[in-house]
């Protein structure tokens, strides 16, 4: 069937996008995408073969199930956009989150 010559055939692209995750970054995002099946086409597959878009949808993940039964406390809402506000606070969260490679 399509699904196992698409596995066989090993489909893969490898290019270079410009890094725009990082603000003023000129290096460029190496990215290998892998074609197992029709699924991996989905956004989300594609995000997932990414290391660093990974983590973003990691974070989202994250902060909507903080935001379920905590999002309604208007305190923590408070606290939880001071510390997204602050890139310090935000970078030592995502650390607790353990969302983030420690920087080299």
């Amino acid at each position: 069937n399509f699904s196992s010559v698409m596995k066989e055939s090993g489909l893969e692209l490898n290019f270079s996008v410009q890094h725009r995750l990082e603000e003023g970054s000129q290096d460029e995002l190496p990215v290998k995408l892998q074609f197992a099946s029709m699924a991996a086409f989905a956004p989300d597959s594609i995000a997932n073969q990414v290391p660093e878009l990974q983590k973003l949808l990691e974070l989202r993940e994250a902060l909507v199930a903080l935001k379920g039964p905590l999002g309604n406390i208007p305190a923590f809402r408070n606290r939880l956009q001071a510390l997204l506000s602050s890139d310090e606070a935000r970078e030592q969260l995502l650390k607790e989150l353990d969302l983030v490679a420690p920087a080299e």
